[in-house]
């Protein structure tokens, strides 16, 4: 009997010992291959490998060069980690079968980047053209519009360094993706991402033709004291005392969103200029209605555009409302007196509400050339001029700003048709 529980003690070492081998060599291979295919446009090296039974694997002491560039970044520890020993052995598999493993986590622990070198100065290139993007990452800062390299350095930031946690759980039969990710940037502050994904195929190749559908999107800022930084160095820049500068600050990003055509509700932007003032935590929830299309937001009106998309806003652990915003035309000034401004949009508003009347679905074909109203089933509202029906459609073209839009929408999921006359 002894020598019976004595042989099988040994028989799972030797497995354990095989499986242990087994997930080095895999690593090892994994990583030599990378370094191969990837030697024409950079020079990886690394440390080490370790491996556990609890189904994590990583790398240690990466330094990956790029010679065109100049340039080098370091990863202290890299780890792939899985729910167990068998989803980390099934993990070739699934991607040999050409199907996403169900979990799957990656944590990266001193990932080291240079300020001063070419990767932060591709990163932090001046953006080419104007968009929303655009507009919230604007800063009045003296002779610059911008955080590029040389602020940064002036601003006392030499090397960035970041640890951070990536991961995602994929269910098959309710076809949903979730995906999480954290980074905790030295000096700067913590990001965390959500995003959770529907109508999700396990197949990455049925993507194209099925996309997923974003159902949830959570973007949040912790500690963010790169914004404090920001806000001392730039009210240098400035020639402001600080309390004045984020006065100026918030009045900048009212007016780079406006040049975008929005303008955020006063209450809104009272808030976010608290924010400003102490930057602790910022909070942004996105749960995107069934149906709604990124593309073309612009289109709608705000009061919809807010009920597609139904934000959440938390400031300091605080909720912000209303939510709430205006389209506005980027070419008029804005009159900085409040009342001024109430009486200025009940005088356009008075003269340019234009008389509409109800019409059948049926005859909307009578109506081309007409400027209409759609209401869907679903509340939604477009307004636009009708070109043509045809397929059981109705084709639209739709302005913004100086330019027009065509889109399509289903005869069955029109609810009302309103007609200029």
């Amino acid at each position: 009997m002894s020598k019976l529980v004595k042989w099988g003690l040994l028989s799972i070492l030797v497995i354990a010992l095989l499986i242990k081998v087994s997930l080095w060599l895999s690593v090892r291979s994994i990583m030599n291959d990378a370094v191969q295919q990837l030697s024409p446009f950079m020079q990886i090296t690394y440390r080490g490998i370790t491996s556990s039974f609890d189904g994590r694997v990583g790398v240690e002491g990466i330094k990956v060069h790029v010679p065109m560039l100049r340039d080098e970044f370091q990863i202290e520890h890299a780890e792939l980690k899985f729910k167990g020993l068998m989803d980390l052995l099934s993990f070739k598999e699934r991607l040999g079968e050409g199907k996403f493993p169900e979990q799957m986590a990656v944590n990266i622990k001193g990932l080291a980047l240079e300020v001063h070198g070419p990767f932060m100065e591709m990163l932090k290139q001046p953006p080419k053209g104007k968009d929303l993007q655009t507009a919230l990452a604007s800063v009045a800062c003296g002779d610059a519009n911008t955080i590029g390299v040389d602020q940064l350095l002036a601003m006392g930031y030499r090397t960035l360094e970041t640890d951070a946690q990536l991961s995602y759980l994929y269910q098959p039969g309710a076809q949903t993706l979730t995906f999480n990710m954290t980074a905790d940037t030295r000096d700067m502050g913590e990001y965390r991402v959500s995003l959770s994904l529907a109508n999700m195929s396990e197949k990455p190749g049925d993507l194209r033709v099925n996309p997923p559908r974003v159902s949830m999107v959570t973007v949040e800022l912790n500690d963010n004291q790169y914004q404090r930084k920001i806000n001392s160095y730039c009210a240098g820049k400035m020639g402001q005392k600080d309390e004045v500068y984020l006065q100026t600050a918030l009045d900048h990003l009212d007016a780079s969103l406006r040049a975008q055509r929005i303008a955020l509700d006063p209450k809104l932007l009272e808030a976010l200029g608290g924010y400003f003032k102490d930057p602790q935590a910022l909070r942004v929830e996105l749960s995107p209605t069934e149906g709604m299309t990124w593309d073309g937001l612009q289109f709608f009106e705000p009061k919809d555009v807010i009920a597609m998309l139904r934000p959440v806003l938390l400031i300091n652990q605080q909720s912000v409302e209303p939510l709430a915003f205006s389209w506005v035309d980027p070419r008029v000034a804005r009159n900085p007196e409040p009342d001024e401004l109430v009486r200025a949009e009940a005088v356009e508003q008075v003269q340019a509400t234009p008389q509409y009347e109800f019409v059948s679905v049926a005859s909307l074909p009578d109506y081309a050339g007409k400027r209409l109203q759609f209401i869907t089933y679903d509340g939604v509202y477009y307004q636009g001029i009708l070109h043509k029906v045809e397929s059981g459609k109705a084709f639209l073209s739709v302005q913004f700003g100086t330019g027009s839009a065509e889109m399509f929408l289903r005869l069955e999921k029109i609810d009302k048709v309103r007609v200029l006359f």
